[in-house]
């Protein structure tokens, strides 16, 4: 009996000192931001926030109990983005809570000049998580495009998240970067950070209005556009299909994309990679200069013969799997050296391969590396198996000539 009883006091001890979670906010409370824009200001910076209205989420578009969209844009001005913040609670019914961003779009100003600023509040606020997709809006102010009404998706953060997700995969011609992943880039020597880009298609006036996914073909559009180079925290400049997908073979980011070839006969031959392994190997020539070669492993299946090549012979399958290298080897050469030349900005992380094998080197190439980079010599090797060719083995014209 004396032991229960002491139990029973230890108990309510404990209960006593209990804190609870005495910081809780109820749902109620808060307003659920999914996507946020930042653009230059001359008074600092201006954001925009696009705020989850949840009582009409599971709703058609105008047709929820109020007649509201399923999210509300709020916009404020401040010297930094956490006062433009504050600024914003004088317009918003709710406290703003960003532990639910999956998007974060820069206006292409402010990325020229310089997002480091920005990206401290952001990297250094334990409210936001560090796996949002980040983006640049290619001729625009992030909050036009935060303002697009999209299809298929009542949330267009959803929308935006979910294109960045299948494009990245299936088209390997767009970039899949989160806060951490271009911090990361940002603060180690040998490389520097890209970033996905965004723009607004069709017509902006009609991009706001709920009209916009009423009809057959909507009148404005988010469209990806390639990939962000940046120099440190600056925007430099852009890739273009070819060289963004060259950007992601090097690093390792392929998954699916497409291609073509022309035939010897005439015509052209398409192809789907299935499978892609890079590696960058970096060696030192008689000067003790650093010289990279890129080995790219590909596997693809033919998907459109558009020529008379007779497919029945061994002979074409090697003919069109030499194509394929030799586009692919001299097409990724060419990239690379553009961007050399062109920005100056080793975005493929040559740098980094450089001071992991030759550290006591790099200490050396360091502080210059983006001037070294434009001049260093980079080759690529690609090796290209055809898995497979299609349940119809003849190509349809010349299946026409045969008859």
């Amino acid at each position: 009996m004396r032991g229960r009883n002491i139990l029973l006091l230890l108990l309510m001890i404990s209960l006593v000192t209990l804190t609870g979670c005495w910081s809780r906010k109820e749902l109620n409370e808060l307003a659920v931001v999914m996507a946020m824009g930042i653009d230059l200001d001359p008074e600092g910076y201006a954001v925009t926030v696009q705020v989850l209205n949840s009582g009409e989420t599971g709703s058609p578009l105008l047709s929820g109990s109020g007649g509201s969209l399923p999210v509300i844009s709020y916009k404020a001005t401040g010297k930094t983005v956490p006062d433009a913040l504050q600024r914003m609670l004088s317009t918003t019914p709710r406290i703003l809570y960003l532990s639910h961003v999956r998007v974060l779009v820069f206006g292409e100003d402010l990325a020229r000049a310089g997002i480091s600023d920005a990206l401290d509040y952001l990297n250094r606020n334990h409210q936001l998580r560090t796996d949002f997709y980040m983006l640049v809006a290619k001729n625009s102010e992030a909050s036009k495009i935060l303002d697009v009404i999209t299809p298929f998706e009542h949330i267009p953060a959803n929308s935006l998240f979910s294109s960045i997700l299948v494009s990245h995969k299936n088209w390997a011609a767009t970039g899949k970067v989160t806060l951490q992943e271009f911090v990361v880039e940002l603060e180690r020597g040998g490389s520097n950070p890209v970033m996905s880009g965004v723009q607004l298609k069709g017509v902006p006036s009609q991009s706001e209005s709920a009209k916009n996914v009423q009809s057959i073909t909507p009148k404005a559009l988010i469209q990806h556009a390639g990939i962000a180079v940046f120099k440190k925290d600056k925007l430099v400049g852009w890739l273009g299909e070819s060289s963004s997908k060259t950007l992601n073979y090097v690093l390792n980011k392929v998954d699916s994309t497409v291609g073509n070839v022309s035939c010897p006969e005439g015509g052209t031959a398409g192809f789907t990679i299935t499978r892609a392994d890079s590696s960058i190997d970096v060696n030192l020539n008689g000067e003790n200069e650093p010289e990279f070669t890129v080995n790219l492993n590909l596997e693809a299946n033919l998907t459109s013969v558009e020529s008379k090549i007779d497919l029945r012979k061994p002979a074409s399958i090697e003919i069109l799997r030499s194509l394929i290298k030799s586009k692919t080897d001299l097409g990724m050469t060419n990239n690379i050296k553009k961007v050399q030349e062109k920005y100056g900005s080793d975005i493929y992380g040559f740098g980094e391969e450089l001071h992991r094998k030759y550290p006591k080197l790099w200490k050396g190439y360091r502080k210059h590396w983006d001037e070294t980079f434009q001049t260093v010599k980079v080759s690529v090797n690609s090796s290209v198996a055809i898995q497979q060719i299609g349940s119809v083995i003849q190509s349809q014209r010349k299946e026409v000539e045969l008859k």
